[in-house]
């Protein structure tokens, strides 16, 4: 991988990251204000999606060496959890969908990529590839979103959820688990953009020299 494209890689992330804190902040903003922060999220998950798919790329690059198959399909899963994200968002804005019927490409896509972090992650880590404090984090942020892989196939009762609190006036109830599941949730979706801009440092820095020489230019 050539400094052009380790630059290219490290810039695409780190803009990748920068939308996907804004769309974090609007999701905030969505159950204090409203829309039209409802609408931003969902928008910026498509630019998002296309920054992301050159640091997707250049990670299966450079554990493809030694794990081809695992990369490989980490490369998938990181793709299919964008664009699914992408999508959902998009015919949502679009009037194509409902709310509920959005959950399942959005908490599908938000899983996915966590996913795809977290193999990622592992394989830096096994192989020396990552920094180990950034392989950790991977780890760590991509483990909730994995979990939360399981939640598609209850969509009705996690919108339910969300509808309770975006309510102010019915007021939101639920139990002590709910609520640890929520806010490891919330630091995941919050923590994952961060990973990005990390990663996109990573690319735009020096020490990706020895990272990236086993990968052909």
């Amino acid at each position: 991988m050539n400094t052009a494209s380790s630059q290219f890689v490290g810039w695409t992330a780190l803009i990748g990251g920068a939308m996907s804190v804004v769309s974090f902040v609007a999701l905030i903003l969505l159950f204090v204000v409203g829309e039209p922060f409802g609408t931003l999220n969902d928008l910026l998950t498509i630019p998002t999606a296309l920054l992301m798919a050159p640091l997707i790329v250049a990670l299966y690059r450079i554990n493809a060496t030694d794990r081809p198959a695992l990369s490989l399909l980490a490369l998938v899963i990181g793709l299919a959890g964008f664009v699914a994200a992408a999508v959902g968002g998009g015919l949502l804005v679009l009037g194509r969908i409902s709310f509920e019927q959005s959950l399942l490409p959005g908490i599908g896509g938000f899983g996915l990529i966590g996913l795809w972090a977290l193999l990622n992650s592992a394989l830096g880590l096994a192989n020396d590839r990552l920094p180990s404090g950034l392989a950790w984090l991977g780890l760590a942020l991509g483990l909730m979103p994995t979990l939360t892989l399981v939640m598609t196939l209850r969509a009705d009762r996690v919108a339910a959820v969300l509808a309770s609190m975006g309510n102010a006036t019915a007021g939101f109830q639920a139990g002590p688990l709910v609520y640890v599941l929520l806010a490891l949730g919330f630091i995941s979706y919050a923590g994952l953009p961060m990973w990005f801009i990390l990663m996109g440092r990573l690319f735009l820095s020096d020490r990706l020299g020895g990272i990236a020489s086993v990968v052909a230019s």
